[in-house]
């Protein structure tokens, strides 16, 4: 049987493409395997390490080392250079378009052209088969083929019917739009097939691609007590959703400068164990005279280097918690260092002064002197990277309290799959005491209420707590998106958001909007230059000014809740709504409101404007 080579982009591969995903080649559906067989040809980890992670880690509040994905690409000869990430043909189902016999891995039978042609006799036919559309999917992350033997005679009463034995003598027959026949062709045994049937799993695989090597084999119609399992279409977003994390990468990391001797000394453990492990002050000296070829150096140097690694080096013990990682980006935005280089991995520069003396020009009653006064940091970002993470994966659209499935499936592996993103952008932060006062105002924290609830019963964890703040910061950052799509070009898609809310212990009120890309160059700096006050005034004026209507208004101001779980109010994809991957919460935790005045209710524009 021939492989295909399907392209997929790295952060795909890290997103809706990832391990567990079921991914269109040209032919054929396939399943992305788990981290285990991410292997070269000698069994180790294919993917390169990716140093200077210690803060991510850390942040991240994981163990395990980082690795980029293995990359092959496709020679002019047709031959694969490189190793591939492998996936597995799925579903393993397929039926005749024609005569609407089903096949059970018809692949495996020889066939010159390589494929599966219907074997029906009575099929003149002889079309080519299509794979079937329709998986099972479980609430703790499990996949499988539809047990559609079991669904053809769970119902039946005659006896012949309910004992029937043959199983590959099945038709799935299509009589229009959502009217679908399951019979079974021996012993005449049928149901409507629904697409949304609810059947026990079994515990005979966790995955289409695993071997029956990690729980017992059990029939599936049994439900047991690992719950039911769900009949979903393979392009229902409840087959799959991927975990992922990306962290920025900050001072002192940031400001690494590659190439010199305790950079090579610390991506080589190698070189390091060789030192340390010397058996004799003698054949230290040795390693060390070796290393001064390899690392054109001098003997002090590498004892320099070694010293600086031993005190910690690169966060001479400065790692951060889990809940410190907003709070030391945040911070790292306003503390713009002086001394920076082109080629740090976070090259910020503060226009704050900037843009209050630009606030100054502007009488005291108009609508951009107050919009000035109640923004404290605008930041020019002509450099950032970020480490994004991928953690696992669930399905059903479950999340707290099932904890996602791992890349490896079993949990057992020392690394996760990972990549390095480059970009620039935009930092502002709002005037803290100014924030103070408005988020206290009675009509904004009754306009909040209906939403906490629904929140809860979402079963979110970030943001913790949903506070009005948030939800001013987060539809700003959408208005502020959309505007940058229509004004300078960038393709709202493109563009990343990462919203900074507190209120305790430490308050911040932050947006950074950035592009991020798999390549050292990053992009071109046209959205960092929006940081030039004047113009990313206008910017903010206009983003306002559209914060104030919608082609849907009246119906969409008014709205107590619309979208996911309702959790939005003044927000719809006229007025508010970005591409899913601009957004951190999946376009929800938005409302106009909070942006715009609305004098009939008391309700106050934190920017003073009417």
């Amino acid at each position: 049987m021939p492989h295909e080579l399907i392209p997929i982009r790295l952060s795909h591969l890290l997103g809706h493409s990832g391990v567990g995903a079921i991914v269109r080649g040209s032919d054929w559906l396939v399943v992305v395997e788990d981290t285990r067989q991410w292997t070269d040809r000698h069994g180790g980890g294919a993917g390169e390490l990716i140093p200077y992670v210690e803060r991510v880690r850390a942040a991240l509040g994981i163990d395990e080392q980082l690795r980029e994905p293995p990359v092959a690409k496709k020679l002019d000869n047709g031959q694969v250079d490189g190793v591939c990430v492998p996936a597995a043909r799925f579903p393993s189902w397929m039926r005749c378009p024609a005569c609407d016999a089903m096949y059970r891995w018809p692949w495996r039978n020889d066939q010159p052209d390589h494929t599966p042609h219907c074997s029906n006799q009575d099929c003149k036919r002889y079309p080519k088969l299509e794979q079937v559309t329709w998986v099972l999917a479980h609430p703790e992350g499990y996949l499988d083929d539809v047990p559609w033997h079991f669904l053809a005679h769970k119902d039946a009463r005659e006896p012949t019917q309910r004992n029937c034995k043959v199983r590959d003598r099945l038709r799935l027959i299509e009589r229009g739009y959502e009217a679908r026949i399951l019979r079974c062709g021996a012993c005449r045994a049928e149901i409507r097939f629904r697409g949304d049937e609810r059947v026990g799993f079994g515990q005979g695989r966790m995955q289409p691609w695993t071997r029956d090597d990690l729980v017992p084999p059990r029939d599936a119609a049994q439900e047991g007590d690992i719950g039911l399992a769900q009949v979903l279409a393979i392009n229902d977003t409840r087959v799959y959703e991927p975990v992922a994390e990306s962290v920025l990468v900050i001072p002192p990391e940031s400001r690494l400068r590659k190439g010199t001797v305790v950079d090579l000394l610390y991506r080589n453990s190698d070189d390091r164990n060789r030192i340390r492990k010397a058996p004799t002050a003698l054949a230290r000296k040795g390693a060390i005279r070796e290393l001064e070829t390899k690392y054109r150096s001098t003997s002090d140097e590498i004892e320099a280097a070694l010293a600086d690694i031993d005190d910690g080096y690169p966060l001479y013990g400065g790692n951060p918690t889990p809940g410190q990682l907003r709070e030391s980006e945040f911070q790292a935005f306003l503390e713009v260092l002086p001394d920076q280089r082109e080629d740090e991995d976070l090259v910020t520069r503060n226009r704050s002064n900037e843009w209050r003396q630009l606030g100054m020009r502007f009488e005291p009653d108009t609508d951009e002197r107050k919009i000035v006064n109640c923004v404290c940091h605008v930041v020019r970002v002509d450099r950032l990277k970020a480490v994004k993470v991928f953690k696992g994966f669930t399905r059903l659209g479950k999340k707290e309290p099932v904890p996602p499935v791992p890349p490896d499936i079993v949990g057992e592996s020392d690394w996760l799959p990972a990549m390095e993103l480059y970009g620039e952008g935009i930092f502002l932060a709002l005037d803290e005491d100014r924030l103070k006062v408005w988020e206290q105002t009675p009509a904004v924290v009754s306009r909040l209420k209906p939403l906490l609830p629904r929140f809860a019963q979402s079963g979110r964890a970030a943001p913790n707590p949903l506070t009005a703040r948030f939800m001013l910061l987060h539809t700003l950052s959408h208005l502020l998106m959309r505007q940058i799509e229509s004004e300078a070009g960038y393709p709202a898609a493109s563009l990343l958001e990462r919203i900074y809310c507190a209120i305790e212990p430490e308050p911040m009120a932050g947006i950074l909007i950035h592009v991020a890309v798999p390549d050292l160059a990053g992009s071109l700096g046209g959205l960092a230059e929006l940081s030039e006050p004047r113009r990313f005034l206008g910017i903010l004026v206009r983003a306002l000014e559209h914060s104030r209507w919608c082609s849907l208004d009246p119906v969409c101001s008014e709205h107590e809740g619309q979208g996911p779980g309702l959790l939005n109010r003044a927000a719809c994809h006229a007025c508010s709504l970005v591409p899913e991957p601009a957004c951190e919460y999946g376009n929800t935790l938005l409302d106009r409101g909070f942006v715009k005045d609305d004098a009939a209710n008391g309700l106050p524009s934190f920017f003073g404007i009417t």
